[in-house]
């Protein structure tokens, strides 16, 4: 598990990765708002290397809460509203 940074005190990010038999990780990124009343909108931080990348690197970023896909970079703004969409938990999908 690795903890990663952002700009907002109120945001946590964190991820695990699983490295497999074949080669290939499993890698989760979990973004949430710690602030239970208050959007917030900052840039998150991420330890490309912890992830097996490169600092170069980009992938796609699949939220399983909402199913949509961006492209992440080592960093990336995020918006999390309480009321709407209080974390992201992301799987990665290398774009190689």
């Amino acid at each position: 598990m690795t903890i990663h940074s952002s700009d907002d005190d109120h945001v946590l990010v964190f991820s695990k990765r699983h490295d497999l038999p074949d080669g290939q990780s499993d890698i989760v990124i979990s973004v949430i708002n710690l602030d239970p009343h208050g959007t917030r909108e900052t840039m998150v931080h991420l330890d490309m290397p912890a992830l097996g990348m490169e600092w170069h690197d980009s992938f796609v970023a699949h939220d399983e809460i909402t199913g949509e896909d961006w492209s992440w970079t080592a960093h990336n703004y995020v918006r999390l509203d309480p009321g709407y969409e209080p974390a992201h938990v992301i799987t990665v999908r290398r774009t190689r």
